[in-house]
């Protein structure tokens, strides 16, 4: 099978787990020319200067393709890999910009579509994948972390502690801004999820814009296909329409200790994305909540990504197969 390289313009969806990232790839998926995979997290142990900027060869090329052969998150791209495998394992060498544009594009005409995107949390890589696609675009969306954390905590109780995922989330949108700063602005789109979920089809004719195609009504219309896209195991909010209601639940769902203890770990993230903050007449108490939050929380959630780090790592090294995480470092849902 002879792989051909799709040459149109890629762009990268980039967000915090549960901010909308999924229901954003959904929304564009559902356009006739444009098709984005399940996240690439089994590519992030590669995206790094010591692989980006040398060939693949030898062994450890092998690993590389056993480990694609045998990575789970790969195989829920749900199209037959064997032929462009076989294509990688027959080259000599091979870049990590030649293995994305091969298995991206061969997906895209699995899909009999034109052009190729990403979503995956590729937080502080972005400016790695501006240098293997200078004129790839970058759409950074944004969701208020309170209700990011009262989605994580709904999901996996071990995320229960307001200090340590709003640290969490303030860490993973500064990673990204630094990596975007190295990015030309026109390239960049920014969006809150807020602002998408209010006026759908105003931002999509605008991203649609910023993507030089045309917009089309079958991206309102997403949730018609979505489980074509998506496993059932995400919220059943991604098989509806978009609901404009679906925002601001912690402030009918945080406690007033919580949205404190959030806010002092958060506040001028918030502010910075526009979101507003709840008036504090408790401060040495927030203080001291604060304090016994990350004192209790913060080591559980350094243990659970030292886990995953060790997971990738030796799963590329021996050209194993990697379980699927539930540690923040893996697929999200929109809710």
């Amino acid at each position: 099978m002879e792989i051909e390289s799709n040459n149109n313009i890629p762009f990268f969806i980039v967000g915090v787990q549960r901010s909308g990232t999924t229901l954003l790839r959904l929304l564009l998926n559902a356009h006739s020319e444009i098709a984005i995979p399940e996240e690439a997290s089994f590519l992030k142990p590669i995206l790094k200067r010591s692989w980006v900027n040398r060939k693949i060869r030898g062994k450890k090329k092998e690993k590389l393709v056993s480990y694609l052969r045998e990575n789970e998150q790969f195989q829920l791209w749900n199209f037959d890999k064997k032929d462009i495998l076989n294509a990688i394992s027959e080259k000599k060498s091979i870049t990590v910009k030649e293995l994305m544009e091969i298995i991206y594009s061969s997906y895209a005409q699995h899909e009999q579509k034109k052009k190729w995107g990403d979503k995956s949390l590729f937080f502080g890589s972005m400016e790695l994948l501006y240098d293997l696609f200078p004129k790839a675009k970058f759409i950074h969306i944004v969701r208020d972390g309170r209700d990011v954390f009262y989605s994580w905590r709904k999901m996996d109780p071990s995320k229960s502690h307001p200090a340590v995922m709003a640290l969490d989330w303030k860490i993973k949108h500064g990673l990204v801004e630094r990596s975007l700063r190295k990015i030309p602005k026109d390239k960049i789109y920014l969006i809150r999820y807020e602002d998408l979920v209010q006026k759908p089809e105003f931002h999509l004719k605008e991203i649609s814009d910023f993507l030089k195609i045309d917009f089309e009504q079958s991206m309102i219309d997403f949730h018609l296909s979505s489980n074509k896209y998506i496993g059932k195991h995400h919220s059943e909010l991604i098989f509806k329409a978009i609901d404009n209601k679906n925002t601001d639940k912690w402030k009918r769902n945080l406690t007033k200790k919580e949205q404190l203890i959030y806010q002092a770990m958060a506040g001028h993230s918030l502010i910075d994305y526009n979101y507003d903050l709840i008036k504090n007449d408790r401060k040495l108490l927030t203080f001291i909540w604060t304090g016994i939050d990350l004192a209790i929380g913060l080591p559980k959630r350094l243990i659970e990504l030292i886990k995953v780090r060790i997971a990738f790592w030796r799963a590329l090294r021996k050209g194993e197969a990697t379980k699927t995480i539930k540690v923040g470092d893996m697929p999200e849902h929109n809710n």
